[in-house]
C-alpha cells in the first residue's frame, strides 16, 4: 500500500521486522493496563498511527464491521445465553461475575489486537510479509520442509487475485443486476440466472487454478517476495515513539503522575 505522507512520517516505510515487533508489543500492551487514562493514551497513539499511515476510511469501516460481526455479536450472544440459562436454572455455574468495565476491557483488548493487525497488513507489502515468513521458517527448510514452494504458491495466488479481483467484481455485479428483478413472475428466471452465475464462477475458478499452476512452475521465488533488514530514520522514530507511549502508559497505570 502506498502512502502520501511526508518522508519523516511514512509508517509504511518502517522496516517490516521492526514493524512486526512493534505491532506485537502494541497488541500485548493493553493486557498490562487497567486504568482508563492509560487505555486512552494507547487509543490516541493508534489514532495517530492511523492518520500517519493514511488508511482509507473505507478500510476502517470494513474492519470495524468485521470486528462487530466476528467478535462482538458472538460475545454478546454468549452473554445473553448465559444470562438466560442462569435466570431459568439459577445454577451458580452460569453466574457471570464480571462487571461492565471488565467486559469493556476484554473487548477493548481484543479490538486492539484486531486493529493493530489491520494496520500492519495494510502498511506492509505482501512480498515483505511472505519474505519475513520465509526467514522465520528457515529451521523448517533445513530439515527438508518445502517452505519456499508453499510460500511461492501463496504469493502467486495473491498476485492473481489482485489482477482479477476488480474484473470479477465488476462482471459479477453486472450479471447480478441483469439476473435480479422486482416482479414475482420473474422469480424462476432470476433463480436460473443466479445459478448460471454461480456455475460460471466455479468454472472460471478452475481455469484460474490452471493459470496459477503454470505461473508457479515458471516463476522464481526471488521474483515474488523477499526481505532484507534495513534501518532508517523512520525506524528510529517508530521505536522511540513506542517507547514513549509505553513509558507514559505504565507511569499512568502506576499512578506516578495522577
Amino acid at each position: 500500500m502506498e502512502n502520501e505522507a511526508p518522508e519523516s512520517l511514512k509508517f509504511a516505510d518502517v522496516d517490516g521486522l521492526i514493524k512486526f515487533i512493534l505491532a506485537t508489543a502494541l497488541a500485548c500492551l493493553p493486557f498490562l493496563l487497567q486504568k482508563q487514562m492509560s487505555l486512552g493514551i494507547v487509543s490516541a497513539y493508534l489514532l495517530l498511527v492511523t492518520l500517519v499511515s493514511r488508511i482509507k476510511p473505507r478500510t476502517l469501516l470494513i474492519s470495524g464491521a468485521s470486528y462487530c460481526i466476528i467478535v462482538m455479536i458472538p460475545y454478546f450472544f454468549g452473554l445473553l445465553m448465559n444470562a438466560l440459562f442462569y435466570s431459568v436454572s439459577n445454577n451458580a455455574i452460569f453466574a457471570y461475575q464480571q462487571g461492565p468495565y471488565e467486559i469493556f476491557l476484554r473487548l477493548f483488548r481484543l479490538f486492539i489486537i484486531w486493529y493493530v493487525s489491520i494496520l500492519y497488513f495494510h502498511t506492509t507489502p505482501m512480498k515483505t510479509v511472505i519474505g519475513l515468513l520465509d526467514k522465520l521458517f528457515t529451521p523448517l527448510k533445513l530439515v527438508g520442509v518445502p517452505v519456499t514452494d508453499y510460500l511461492k504458491v501463496v504469493m502467486c495466488i495473491v498476485i492473481e487475485l489482485k489482477e482479477t479481483g476488480s474484473e470479477v467484481t465488476k462482471s459479477l455485479g453486472e450479471s447480478m443486476r441483469s439476473a435480479m428483478g422486482g416482479a414475482r413472475r420473474k422469480f424462476k428466471i432470476n433463480v436460473k440466472g443466479i445459478s448460471q452465475i454461480i456455475v460460471s464462477l466455479i468454472v472460471n475458478s478452475f481455469e484460474k487454478l490452471d493459470k496459477i499452476e503454470s505461473f508457479v512452475e515458471q516463476v522464481n521465488p526471488e521474483d515474488l517476495y523477499g526481505y532484507r533488514f534495513k534501518l532508517s530514520k523512520n525506524d528510529g522514530f517508530a521505536v522511540v515513539s513506542f517507547i514513549l507511549l509505553t513509558s507514559l502508559a505504565l507511569m499512568l497505570e502506576k499512578g506516578y503522575w495522577f
